[in-house]
């Protein structure tokens, strides 16, 4: 009886791997395509002139509460009680809008980072459907799902053209 498992288990083994030898598998490297893409290059532009407007708002705020912490320092001694306390208020205002406008940047930013993310990997994802398709690919795997790529089987820089082109020609 143990021979004859044995036996099939054998025979299970090399039908696998006969089978997994005709398996085409590909791999491609997300990360690199969001950042070395025309796509993703103009969405890292995009996400820099808004961080440099908002920064700009930001530093208007501190700017303000610079001011004002002068004007407490130096004036602190001579002012009258309802005057130091109101500059106190004015003070504490104006750190939680400085600290609420450096939120909300943060927010926007990884907002609209994951947007533009999603659409160049929704848009590389029909691409490789297209490669998948056209040349009998079973997988092509990610950065995440893999834990030995050949060297051969990545196809990041052939996509990250292709994705170029694409997007080139849409401009068109």
């Amino acid at each position: 009886m143990r021979k004859f498992i044995f036996l099939v288990m054998i025979i299970l083994i090399a039908a696998f791997s006969a089978q997994a030898a005709e398996l085409k598998i590909g791999y491609v490297d997300f990360q690199k395509i969001v950042s070395m893409s025309e796509q993703g290059k103009e969405a890292m532009k995009t996400l820099d002139s808004i961080e440099k407007a908002k920064n700009a708002l930001i530093n208007e705020k501190v700017n303000e509460i610079k001011k004002l912490e002068e004007e407490l320092t130096v004036q602190g001694a001579i002012l009258n009680p309802e005057t130091k306390e109101k500059k106190q208020v004015d003070h504490e205002k104006l750190m939680m809008d400085y600290q609420k406008m450096r939120r909300d940047r943060d927010e926007e930013l990884k907002k609209n980072e994951s947007e533009f993310i999603q659409k160049i990997v929704l848009d590389v994802k029909k691409l490789l459907a297209k490669i998948s398709e056209e040349e009998g690919y079973a997988v092509i795997l990610n950065e995440a799902g893999a834990a030995y790529i050949r060297p051969e089987a990545d196809l990041t820089d052939r996509v990250l053209k292709m994705f170029n082109e694409s997007a080139a020609g849409a401009r068109k």
